[in-house]
């Protein structure tokens, strides 16, 4: 087979991940199937198939508290695919990569998506006298058990820091777009007349969800017409209803649409319709170390944006891209809101700005080389 790959095998591997997952699928998995590789994605899903060369292997939907009854099937099916490596996603997979390795005699790569345990100091599943000792506890555990491991993923520079001594392959892939969605948007030229703000993927409180309903009260006080989307689901299972409470007692309950999750190759249809996108992240230390994904779908699509103003965002919003405000400042973020629902021709400035810093560098293009010459580097000193 031609490319790099030349048909070795690899099994990507979650049990906490859709399969078609951005960055585990969209991204990754494809990348690797163009290259050459023979690529099984082993992760949640709802049957089996292939899809763009990748061959799906479907593990069920369980609850939390079940999952690591997947762990046996996931090591069984992970070791019938004959693999030449292994590349797995999720931490607690860490407990399992050792038995893959001595199983296998194959090399193990761990991408790491989340400053994990900051992640975990937010996780309210957790009871609130565990989280922070449990994510110190992780602090300390992850980079030990990950030391073990044949290479290295990180989604960005502060997760990369914290495994900084770690003396093996390892490269930061950034959550950049692809050139289908970066050429989707590009196309999306048609007009936009109702003044939506739109909001990309997961909503939790650390996220922004009470400065997010009070800064959109707030805009709706001076543009009626306005509207907030939000496209992802809530985290915990109760906020949606919270917000819609709270989104009600305000009066702007008629503005806010509440979309739930949406499968990736959906997401351009709503980024094509709507004005301005929207950032409300906290100042949680998680979030001021990753990167939200959603500011460069919002950019692919010509989209100005709002952002909390954080470490982790502040690089990638440059003043001729969008606005920042702070992270609690619920007056802030409105008043960007209404400069740029308000100023068209600002908002096509800077949303045409966006669209051109993705399409020169802020791209999955630029990524690639990266992951594969991870790959390359892994199976060498294999």
């Amino acid at each position: 087979m031609n490319g790099p790959g030349r048909g070795r095998k690899v099994a990507i591997l979650s049990s906490v991940h859709l399969a078609l997952d951005n960055r585990v699928f969209y991204r990754e998995a494809r990348t690797l199937a163009r290259a050459g590789y023979d690529v099984t994605l082993i992760a949640v899903h709802d049957r089996d198939e292939v899809r763009d060369g990748v061959r799906i292997r479907a593990l069920p939907r369980v609850a939390r508290s079940r999952r690591p009854l997947l762990w046996r099937a996931l090591a069984r099916m992970a070791r019938a695919t004959g693999a030449d490596v292994f590349h797995f996603h999720d931490p607690e997979l860490l407990l399992l990569s050792p038995w893959l390795r001595r199983a296998t005699g194959r090399p193990t790569i761990y991408d790491i998506h989340e400053a994990n345990a900051d992640f975990i100091a937010v996780k309210e599943y957790i009871p609130a006298v565990a989280r922070g000792p449990l994510a110190g506890l992780f602090r300390r555990l992850e980079p030990r058990l990950a030391a073990g491991e044949s290479g290295l993923i990180f989604a960005d520079e502060a997760i990369a820091a914290d495994f900084a001594g770690f003396a093996g392959p390892k490269a930061t892939l950034f959550n950049f777009p692809g050139q289908e969605l970066i050429e989707a948007g590009a196309a999306a030229t048609g007009a936009r007349p109702e003044p939506i703000v739109l909001y990309l993927g997961g909503m939790e409180r650390n996220r922004g969800a009470g400065l997010m309903l009070d800064a959109f009260a707030r805009v709706v006080a001076q543009m009626p017409a306005a509207r907030l989307r939000l496209v992802g689901h809530c985290a915990p299972p109760g906020l949606e209803a919270e917000m819609r409470a709270e989104g009600a007692r305000r009066g702007i309950g008629h503005a806010v649409e509440f979309v739930g999750r949406v499968p990736f190759d959906q997401v351009g249809a709503h980024l094509a319709t709507a004005r301005v996108g929207w950032v409300t992240w906290g100042a949680a230390a998680k979030n001021r170390k990753n990167i939200p994904t959603k500011l460069f779908e919002y950019m692919a699509y010509g989209l100005p944006v709002v952002s909390s103003d954080l470490p982790s965002t502040r690089p990638f919003v440059p003043p001729d891209v969008g606005l920042l405000a702070g992270a609690d400042d619920a007056a802030g973020h409105a008043a960007a809101l209404l400069r740029l629902l308000g100023d068209p021709a600002l908002a096509a400035s800077l949303g045409a700005a966006g669209r051109r810093r993705v399409a020169g560098g802020w791209n999955w293009d630029a990524m690639t080389p990266r992951l594969l010459g991870l790959y390359a580097a892994v199976l060498e000193e294999r």
